[in-house]
C-alpha cells in the first residue's frame, strides 16, 4: 500500500512538473501579447492625439489588461518620481517586475523603447514603437508556432522522467 502511495505522490509530481512547464510557456506567450496590446495603443494614442506621457500611462492602465496594462498603471503610479529618476529609469524598474517570463532578447527591446519614449521627437517615438511592435510579433508567432511541440514535449519529458523514477525505486 505504501509502494501505492508512493508511486501516485511521483506521478502526480511530474504531472505537476509538466503542468507547470506548458504554463510558463503560456503565460510568456499572454505577457508577450498584452505588451503588444499596449505598444499598438499607445502608438495610436500618440499618433493621433500626442498625449502627454502620464495621461497616456493612465489611460492605458485602465483600457489594457493583463501584464501590459498593470505595467502602465504601475508607471503610472510612479510618475511622480519623474523629477528624481529619468523615465527610461522608471520604465525599466517597472519592466522588472512585470516582464518575469519574457526572453533577455525581449526585455532589450522594450528597454531600448523607454529610453526613446518622452526624449525624442513624435515621429522618432512612433518609428521605435513600430520596431518594437514588429519583433514583438514575431516573437509571438514564432512562440505560438512552437507551443503545441513544447506542450507535447513538457508533458512527455515529466511523465518519461516520473516514469522512470518509479521504476528504479520499485
Amino acid at each position: 500500500m505504501l509502494r501505492l502511495l508512493g508511486a501516485l505522490l511521483i506521478a502526480g509530481a511530474s504531472l505537476a512538473i509538466g503542468l507547470s512547464y506548458i504554463a510558463g510557456e503560456a503565460r510568456k506567450l499572454n505577457d508577450l501579447r498584452s505588451f503588444v496590446l499596449l505598444l499598438k495603443e499607445m502608438c495610436g494614442e500618440l499618433g493621433v492625439r500626442a498625449s502627454p506621457l502620464p495621461e497616456l500611462l493612465e489611460l492605458l492602465g485602465r483600457r489594457c489588461g493583463g501584464c501590459g496594462g498593470s505595467f502602465a498603471a504601475s508607471l503610472h503610479s510612479r510618475m511622480n518620481e519623474l523629477g528624481e529618476k529619468e523615465f527610461s529609469q522608471l520604465w525599466n524598474e517597472c519592466l522588472t517586475v512585470f516582464s518575469r517570463y519574457l526572453e533577455s532578447e525581449e526585455r532589450e527591446q522594450l528597454q531600448t523603447l523607454g529610453l526613446c519614449l518622452g526624449r525624442y521627437e513624435l515621429d522618432r517615438q512612433l518609428s521605435e514603437l513600430e520596431i518594437c511592435i514588429n519583433f514583438l510579433d514575431r516573437r509571438i508567432a514564432g512562440y505560438s508556432s512552437l507551443l503545441p511541440e513544447k506542450r507535447r514535449m513538457g508533458l512527455g519529458l515529466a511523465c518519461s522522467l516520473g516514469a522512470l523514477l518509479l521504476i528504479v525505486l520499485i
